[in-house]
């Protein structure tokens, strides 16, 4: 993909024309607008926030045409702007003058706030959702032979209707995540080869940020609601992120079998208690700094 990345550096057009048809793709398959998403913050961690908006502005025009001939839906653009461009160029500016731990802390801040605005302000955004969820339980349901309970799998359906506004932010955090570290590697690539993979094993949130991390876990504990448990999602991919540095760094110091390292990486996907003992590892490590221990003993 390291030409993709040579080709967004060409100029802005080049730039622009990149991310529109990642964007357009991406409506056919989720990480293309990751990849739409990478091409914007590559710009912005290279060339300044002119130039950054000028591919931005591009790459929003092209879109627009591009989804107005092949789908009909101008407005899709939006879609585009606010889940994926603009908020890479944040990350990515934050990033540019700062360091990948602030960079995420602001993201993942605003995600916090992003959450409570809509739990204020749109609490039945999920109920958009709701004919389609009721079909795909009822789908279950039969499919099932009755195995799973109907009364079970309707009341799953009303939590994660609940849960809409907190999932759909969390979605825009991953993906622009995923986008950030993309164009970051593509970044050291070119310029600085071996970066991207030091900065990211170097990577400590630290302690103020695991203590909200924590205070929101307590909250989740003693008084659960859909709002808290979607704040705890963004902890979820914070310390998540966090924890996958810690045993990149552990691996690569040790020299162990990168094995072991991808099946807790599938375990963790399919396994809770697997995905709380990486929030655990990753908050504790504000205090434990596991890398300084294991990797010098």
């Amino acid at each position: 993909m390291v030409f993709l990345a040579r080709l967004i550096l060409k100029g802005p057009s080049q730039a622009a024309l990149v991310a529109a048809t990642l964007a357009i793709l991406g409506i056919l398959l989720i990480p293309f607008i990751w990849l739409s998403g990478a091409a914007v913050g590559l710009v912005a961690l290279v060339k300044d926030n002119r130039q950054t908006s000028l591919v931005i502005g591009m790459t929003a025009a092209g879109t627009t045409v591009f989804a107005s001939l092949i789908f009909a839906a101008p407005s899709m653009v939006l879609y585009f702007l606010l889940a994926a461009w603009l908020p890479v160029w944040l990350a990515a500016y934050m990033l540019r003058t700062s360091t990948l731990a602030a960079s995420l802390q602001l993201i993942s801040g605003i995600s916090l706030l992003a959450i409570a605005g809509l739990y204020a302000f749109f609490p039945n955004m999920g109920e958009y959702w709701r004919e389609p969820m009721d079909l795909m339980a009822q789908q279950l349901y039969e499919q099932s032979q009755g195995q799973w309970s109907l009364e079970v799998l309707q009341d799953v359906k009303d939590l994660a209707i609940k849960m809409i506004p907190g999932l759909l932010v969390c979605s825009v955090l991953f993906g622009t995540m995923i986008s950030l570290f993309l164009a970051r590697w593509w970044q050291a690539v070119i310029f600085n080869p071996g970066g991207f993979g030091k900065e990211f094993k170097a990577l400590n949130l630290g302690k103020t940020t695991a203590i909200f991390a924590m205070l929101i876990v307590v909250i989740v504990a003693l008084a659960g609601s859909e709002l808290w448990y979607a704040m705890l999602l963004v902890v979820l991919a914070l310390y998540t992120t966090q924890s996958v540095s810690i045993l990149h760094a552990v691996f690569d110091g040790k020299r162990l079998n990168k094995v072991w390292l991808y099946l807790i990486y599938l375990v963790m996907f399919f396994s809770p208690e697997v995905a709380a003992l990486m929030i655990l590892l990753g908050i504790s490590d504000a205090w434990i700094d596991f890398r300084r221990r294991l990797i010098t003993q």
